[in-house]
């Protein structure tokens, strides 16, 4: 690289990290899942409990891996057990995402290519909350660009390197997201098309083959063990999910209705990596990229061994997702981007190449720019995230310390989950929460406001309505007191041990 790409890429990979560290605190959403997963390191850090599995997928009997989880740990120990800390990895994360983008991306085609490419990844407004989500899914696009790498690795014959960081990769699949057990098949294409064919055994390639098969038993291994301390329960599901309707929810697509939901999803998430505001039907760019697709297919500026890839890729999202019974979310389709990002890098790229498209190369990096940077900046959070539940966990606490309350009750008037991702704050004050069964004061959490006619205090989106003080008395509020906290020991929706 020369000092003008050097240059370049720094600034981009500086404004990667301003845009994913911008205002953390009040665009951080701590919910159910950031909830869990400070519940899940807890239990390792305090508990001592080494941890095989992490969260409960929307699959029944299927957990995800550990591994997200083990990464927040070192944020945590230095934020003294803060969830807050844990938003650093994640912008980490993301940053080196945006170079690995621009290395892969140049390694396939060429270093222009690659600041461009590198240059939408740090600016989406889609991708950059993507990658600010503390959540094990987050990493997922950063896992498809260095398959991808692995690809094309065996594609030029470097079984060695490639085979190993495939594998290597595979066995991560578990951590971040099973629905990338798609792309697998796609290695058998990268052998299909290798420069030199593979006609017989050689000592080079069993060796890529053993130490590529060590490195998917090393990281396999705490799937291994969970799967023989427990009957093997999550091969178990994951056959029945792929196998039966054991994932269906009643009232979702079926048919080609469910075919029209994927690309009504694809559509949205393709549109939205360009600019979250939609001036224009979400299919419009799904139809234009295909298009661009198959030009440069057609006049051979992506090679056959690309394009076929590329298509594949696409196509198992697509076909598998309308085919499965599981009811898909957006974040499913993220393992695409890479393949949008590519095809709207290379149009980019060739539109550089005459004057009349580069001044419309500017104009789109300019208006690309404008668009999504107004969109992050002045981004309205819901103000039901980290600050406002920090603040209304603290306001109990203290009104119950100055009330003399040895334990409280939390009671909840909101929709199914929004009643979720307030426990571990609980822990972090050191309160003890009993059900509103027993006798112990009420504090009433309210989201939205208006579910009730009157609030007494707003935390931003949430409301908290008092206990009746006068109902309760000091001997019967001791008494509920006595016995196990509930909030330490009520079940969890999604955390075992």
């Amino acid at each position: 690289m020369n000092n003008k790409v050097k240059i370049i890429l720094f600034s981009i990979l500086i404004l990667s990290f301003l845009l994913r560290l911008y205002n953390f605190r009040s665009y951080y959403v701590f919910s159910h899942d950031q909830d869990l997963a400070s519940w899940i390191i807890k239990d390792i850090l305090v508990n001592g409990h080494l941890r095989l599995i992490g969260q409960e997928t929307s699959s029944q009997g299927v957990f995800i891996g550990a591994l997200f989880y083990y990464l927040q740990i070192p944020f945590y120990l230095f934020g003294r057990m803060s969830p807050l800390s844990a938003v650093f990895l994640p912008v980490i994360l993301g940053v080196f995402a945006t170079y690995s983008l621009f290395f892969v991306f140049s390694k396939i085609a060429n270093i222009k290519l690659g600041l461009i490419a590198a240059f939408i990844y740090a600016v989406s407004a889609l991708i950059v909350f993507v990658d600010r989500e503390v959540a094990p899914t987050m990493p997922v696009m950063l896992w498809t660009m260095w398959y991808l790498y692995s690809l094309f690795l065996i594609y030029k014959s470097k079984y060695l390197k490639g085979f190993v960081l495939n594998i290597f990769l595979i066995g991560l699949i578990w951590h971040l997201n099973p629905s990338l057990i798609l792309l697998t098949p796609l290695v058998l294409v990268a052998f299909l098309f290798s420069k030199k064919k593979i006609d017989k055994v050689t000592i080079f390639n069993v060796k890529a083959i053993l130490i590529g098969f060590l490195v998917l038993f090393l990281t396999s291994l705490p799937l291994i063990f969970f799967e023989f301390r427990h009957d093997f329960s999550q091969t178990k599901a994951v056959i029945l999910s792929l196998t039966t309707k054991k994932d269906f929810i009643q009232g979702t697509s079926t048919g080609f209705a469910k075919f029209d939901r994927v690309m009504q999803l694809v559509n949205k998430n393709t549109i939205s990596i360009f600019s979250k505001h939609h001036f224009i039907h979400p299919s419009i760019v799904f139809i234009l990229l295909i298009s661009l697709l198959y030009y440069f297919i057609k006049i051979k500026k992506i090679n056959l061994f690309l394009s076929t890839t590329f298509i594949l890729w696409l196509g198992l999202y697509i076909v598998f997702f309308s085919l499965n019974s599981k009811n898909p979310s957006e974040y499913y389709f993220n393992g695409m981007n890479i393949i949008w990002i590519f095809i709207a890098s290379l149009g980019l790229f060739e539109l550089k190449k005459t004057k009349v498209g580069l001044l419309l190369f500017y104009l789109l990096t300019i208006l690309f720019f404008l668009v999504n940077i107004n969109y992050i900046f002045k981004y309205n959070p819901d103000k039901k995230g980290y600050i406002e539940k920090v603040d209304l966990v603290k306001y109990i606490n203290a009104d119950r310390i100055k009330r003399d309350y040895p334990c409280i009750s939390i009671s909840y008037i909101t929709n199914p989950g929004y009643d979720l991702g307030y426990r571990y704050l609980f822990y972090l004050e050191n309160m003890h929460v009993n059900r509103p069964i027993s006798n112990s004061p009420v504090y009433t959490i309210v989201y939205p406001h208006n579910l009730v006619n009157s609030i007494d205090k707003a935390f931003g989106s949430l409301g908290l309505i008092y206990p009746d003080y006068d109902r309760y008395n000091k001997e019967e509020v001791e008494k509920s007191y006595i016995g196990a906290n509930s909030n330490l020991t009520d079940p969890m929706f999604g955390y075992t041990e």
